[in-house]
């Protein structure tokens, strides 16, 4: 069995950095009452976590379904700075 190789856990630990900006999402006031804005911003570090482990996993099987998994991370994550932010 082949093992994900490091430049590839690497791209995924990269795509998963804004992790760290929860704190911040979760501060930003654009989120005060809006209920569906909250649960998607507490959703989101799980998401990003499961993906990103998924993504690690299925990439010496499956090459593509890696980088489906990453790009959508990036959208996603564009989604839930735009949904904060605007």
């Amino acid at each position: 069995m082949t093992k994900t190789p490091v430049w590839m856990t690497a791209v995924i630990i990269a795509l998963s950095l804004p992790l760290f900006s929860f704190p911040w999402l979760l501060d930003h006031p654009a989120i005060d009452g809006e209920g569906t804005v909250e649960t998607l911003v507490w959703l989101y570090p799980f998401y990003m976590l499961l993906s990103g482990w998924l993504a690690w996993k299925s990439y010496p099987q499956r090459h593509y379904v890696s980088w489906m998994l990453l790009a959508v991370m990036v959208l996603s994550t564009l989604g839930i700075f735009s949904l904060v932010l605007l």
